[in-house]
């Protein structure tokens, strides 16, 4: 029997299904296991009243995680989602990021849900800087510790992301295009303010990479444009409406007309910025578009999500896939998986007498029914 009638056979006798959905894509799972509270940091925390500075209190930062329940993976990659709420509300329940953390560990991430410290002065630019500071330092906590603890959580430390919401965008904006010499001078305190330490300072003593490998920003914005700089090669994914009178598309002082707060630089510029340093990026508009413009007030669903909710997950699920390596001997697809449609690709390859390196399981430069009969063995030895 030649090299494609066995083949044509094992098709045959597998029973083969064509269609499967894609992890990572796809939603794989329907069930998710939750971790409430789980504790990443401890950090100085202001009182209800916003008004000063040097009043502060310790407090525990902690995050919920989303987890695809049965999952075998030992090595996945995360999503830390930053909530809405213009530092002075909202929490990591709030309805679009618990949705938004489902639908991520359903498709086969990890997701961490995070709280954050919040405190602002709506009439002061000094406590705005601060406030946008005092989250960035949180994620950067919330990396850093999901990073120390990778193993435990059965994460890949390479392939941690951040999906921010309005002032969760800021935050995630400022951590990935901000350095420690690019501080606004607020965040060093006055003599009865405290100096609120470098980025990495703050939250806990792990000494890692504070940085997230890609970035999905919601209606956000960043303080200064120059922060941005060839050497922040973070592929970044926005959406934004233009006609969003909280945040603005382009530039301006956030919810329009707040002159006492910093003018800040929202999506569009971002884009045009990232552009001209050939940094990664896309920018969705939403024409005619306000603010939370899928559905949501204040992180809340008002009705439920809108039609836009459904687009922009499966925009940003697509970006996201195109950041991850999943690349391994046998995964033809690279979809995380080696199973029987890698083994239809292979059959593929054969057929049409193409090659490439994954398929090549024995490493003896052709592929052919001997590279069939190693996937199948990975398959079942799995």
């Amino acid at each position: 029997m030649n090299n494609k009638m066995i083949i044509i056979y094992l098709l045959f006798s597998c029973s083969i299904v064509l269609t499967q959905n894609i992890r990572y894509l796809d939603e794989v799972f329907d069930q998710v296991s939750k971790t409430e509270d789980v504790v990443y940091g401890n950090s100085p925390d202001l009182p209800f009243i916003f008004l000063f500075e040097w009043n502060t209190f310790d407090s525990d930062l902690d995050m919920d995680i989303y987890e695809p329940a049965g999952d075998t993976l030992s090595s996945r990659p995360a999503i830390v989602f930053i909530h809405t709420g213009a530092f002075f509300s909202g929490h990591n329940e709030l309805d679009d990021v618990v949705d938004l953390s489902i639908a991520a560990a359903k498709r086969g991430y990890v997701s961490f849900n995070i709280n954050y410290r919040l405190g602002l002065n709506i009439l002061s630019t000094y406590s705005g800087e601060r406030a946008v500071y005092r989250g960035m330092q949180d994620a950067s906590a919330a990396i850093r510790h999901i990073r120390e603890h990778h193993q435990d959580y059965n994460v890949d430390p390479n392939n941690i992301f951040i999906w921010g919401s309005s002032a969760g965008s800021f935050i995630g904006l400022h951590l990935a295009y901000s350095q420690d010499d690019e501080r606004p001078e607020s965040t060093y305190g006055t003599n009865s303010d405290p100096d609120l330490g470098c980025i990495d300072c703050e939250g806990n003593n792990y000494q890692h990479d504070s940085k997230p490998k890609a970035l999905i920003s919601c209606w956000g914005a960043i303080g200064d444009l120059d922060w941005i700089d060839e050497q922040d090669n973070i592929p970044t994914l926005m959406f934004h409406g233009d006609l969003d009178p909280i945040v603005p598309f382009n530039s301006g002082f956030p919810f329009t007309i707040d002159i006492a707060l910093p003018i800040v630089y929202g999506s569009n510029s971002i884009h045009n910025r990232l552009d001209e340093l050939n940094i990664e990026n896309q920018l969705y508009v939403g024409e005619g578009e306000l603010h939370e413009y899928w559905g949501a007030v204040n992180g809340n669903w008002l009705g439920g999500p809108n039609e836009n909710y459904n687009q922009i997950i499966s925009t940003s699920f697509n970006f996201l896939y195109n950041q991850l390596d999943l690349s391994q001997n046998g995964d033809l697809n690279e979809d995380g998986y080696i199973n029987i449609l890698d083994v239809i690709a292979l059959v593929n390859l054969i057929i049409n007498n193409g090659y490439n390196q994954l398929s090549d399981i024995n490493s003896d430069g052709v592929i052919n029914v001997l590279d069939i009969v190693l996937i199948v063995d990975i398959i079942f030895d799995n």
